[in-house]
């Protein structure tokens, strides 16, 4: 452990690069070092800060593979405290896969719990992400600092040491097992080109300017889901080109609606769109309002770790369940329907994902997300006047205000509606089943 003693000297004085929130002094004495009271704010934020800064450098992580990122940290951060945290429970038997953790020997010995999740998160982190030099300087300066910080604090070089290598020990068993879940490595293959569709009418077809014949991440049907059991989804309306059918008429409900949108509503549309590979993934868009949001009260790590595991569940299941009914109803977008069928000279908004249609994984996931955040936020303190969303200023677009997350996931399901790339019954069936994603994870992972 002389490299502990060495980042202990040499960062001393030094703040993190790339995660620039203020230092604030950790709790002096905290009872027994219980984790369930410690510093929120000051660890697990800093942490998802910089985890999405380094995801948003990552061009090929589309949002099912940073959504998973987002699980296993989650998993992490709270396996790395629940021995610290009197009542919590291990995840083993709650998480899918989750076996064989290690435990801290705790007999006589004690453990700086901040610095557990500090090590497992900076360990986790660097075995998820490609790569990447300045990932990894963001990560090692992060991690550093947060022992500086804390050790000064305490002086006890044996109790760091103790809590260092339990931290990357853990950190390792569950990247072991994320090897084994099918999304290990995704990022490198997300268009393979072996696969093929199903010779079925009405099956998806590329869009322009996107005209690659294999669809986004088709494995993504076989990754592992981590906390949901019931992976069942309704079929969509049967394709049909004639005019009184259901989907002719669902199509045709996307053309007259595009057609009478105002600029209001695009630029909804445009904020919540974040193409994949050219703005911030929509798992880490929902993951910054969530940081915005623990960080108006003070609001402890055992809030702090119970709400990021469920958001990353809720995100990494609900992307596997959308992906689950995208292959096994690869139907077209609108926009190619429309242009066969109704208007050659269509045009619409926005760019189609190159995904099959149905459903809106952003539909899915929002309203999962959200009904995460509205269970932990149900009495928040102190009250929530307002959310304001900033992730996409330095692109050039404006805020947006809510004075409630019902307001803010009206939005975002009125974006899905307003960006002409999905048919309504795709959103309502998406809506549904988030619902169902979130049930199912405030059921089985009830830790308070």
């Amino acid at each position: 452990m002389n490299h502990v003693r060495s980042i202990v000297i040499a960062l001393a004085i030094v703040a993190a690069v790339g995660c620039n929130d203020p230092v604030v002094v950790p709790d002096p004495f905290p009872t027994a070092y219980d984790g369930a009271r410690f510093d929120t704010d000051l660890l697990a934020t800093t942490w998802y800060d910089c985890a999405t800064a380094c995801i948003e450098q990552q061009p090929s992580f589309a949002d099912p593979i940073a959504a998973r990122v987002y699980a296993y940290m989650g998993i992490a951060l709270y396996q790395s405290l629940v021995w610290g945290m009197p009542g919590y429970p291990s995840l083993e038997g709650r998480v899918a896969g989750l076996s064989e953790l290690p435990r801290p020997d705790t007999s006589g010995k004690r453990f700086h719990w901040a610095l557990v999740a500090n090590s497992a998160i900076a360990e986790l982190l660097r075995g998820m992400l490609p790569p990447s030099s300045t990932a990894q300087r963001r990560i090692d300066s992060l991690e550093a600092a947060n022992i500086a910080e804390r050790w000064l604090a305490e002086r006890d070089t044996a109790m760091l040491e103790r809590s260092v290598a339990y931290g990357k020990a853990l950190a390792r068993r569950i990247l072991e097992i994320a090897r084994t879940d099918g999304g290990n490595g995704a990022w490198a293959n997300l268009f393979p080109p072996d696969y093929e569709l199903p010779p079925i009418p009405g099956v998806w077809k590329p869009t322009s300017p996107d005209l690659g014949s294999v669809p986004l991440l088709p494995q993504w049907t076989s990754v592992r889901m981590l906390a949901c059991s019931d992976s069942s989804v309704p079929p969509p309306p049967a394709y049909s080109t004639d005019p009184s059918s259901a989907f002719y008429a669902a199509a045709d409900a996307v053309h007259r609606q595009m057609a009478q949108a105002t600029e209001l509503q695009l630029d909804g549309a445009r904020y919540w769109s974040d193409p994949f590979g050219r703005a911030p993934t929509f798992p880490g868009h929902l993951m910054r309002i969530a940081t915005q949001l623990i960080r108006t009260g003070p609001y402890r790590m055992g809030f702090g770790a119970v709400l990021y595991l469920r958001l990353g569940l809720a995100m990494h299941d609900g992307y596997v369940l959308a992906w689950k009914a995208k292959y096994r109803y690869p139907i077209m977008r609108p926009q190619t329907f429309i242009v066969a069928y109704l208007d050659s000279r269509y045009r619409p908004p926005l760019e189609s994902p190159p995904t099959p249609e149905y459903v809106s994984d952003h539909a899915l996931v929002a309203t999962a997300a959200i009904r995460i955040l509205q269970d932990a936020f149900a009495q928040p303190y102190p009250q929530i006047e307002r959310i304001t969303d900033r992730t996409h200023v330095e692109r050039g677009l404006l805020p947006r205000d809510y004075r409630t997350l019902d307001e803010l996931l009206a939005d975002i399901l009125a974006a899905e509606r307003w960006s002409g790339t999905h048919y309504d019954f795709s959103i309502a069936a998406a809506s549904a089943l988030g619902e169902r994603v979130a049930g199912e994870i405030l059921d089985r992972i009830a830790l308070d």
